[in-house]
């Protein structure tokens, strides 16, 4: 685009008004223009500098995810309770992507003994989907005292009996309810 050039103020003087005006209005708009362009080229700019941030960011965070997916089979092991409804029974199932560990909690009654101190026994009336999210959220709770990750990243048992799970849940201090009975 070609700008016209400024002309003298002898030549605007002597230009009508309707033309004077019409050429003022466009040195006015030229002027914004280039002071709109440098704006651009500053924000182009620091976009540049604000994209070169976020890809070193990027690249970073692609560091640190390999090491955090080292560290993958000991943080996050997936913790799954199942009934077995021939036996009345519930075990529990410890996963990570390099091993899977079973243990056995015990029958449905021997649970809801155990676990009587901590709910009321309303709460316990042959619900298997409330008992097993509460030893769910009870197992997790004392996950890292029960099990252990060998240099294998194998799931191993440091505590494999439901007594001992009811102890590290009892002294963890996470239950909300404790009843005793006379």
């Amino acid at each position: 685009m070609n700008k016209l050039k400024r002309i003298s103020q002898h030549k605007l003087d002597s230009l009508k008004k309707d033309e004077k005006d019409l050429l003022l209005n466009y040195y006015k708009v030229c002027d914004k223009e280039i002071k709109l362009s440098k704006k651009l080229d500053k924000l182009r700019d620091k976009t540049k500098k604000v994209k070169e941030k976020f890809y070193e960011f990027k690249v970073k965070r692609k560091e640190i995810l390999d090491k955090v997916k080292l560290l993958n089979n000991k943080l996050f092991i997936n913790i799954t309770i199942v009934r077995d409804k021939r036996w009345n029974s519930f075990i529990c199932i410890f996963k990570n992507s390099v091993s899977q560990k079973s243990l056995y909690l015990g029958s449905h009654n021997n649970i809801i003994e155990a676990l009587s101190p901590f709910y009321l026994k309303e709460e316990f009336e042959d619900k298997s989907v409330f008992l097993k999210k509460e030893l769910k959220r009870i197992i997790s709770t004392v996950q890292d005292k029960l099990i252990k990750i060998n240099d294998k990243d194998e799931i191993t048992f440091k505590k494999n009996k439901l007594k001992n799970i009811v102890d590290l849940y009892a002294e963890s201090g996470q239950w909300d309810y404790w009843s005793i009975e006379d």
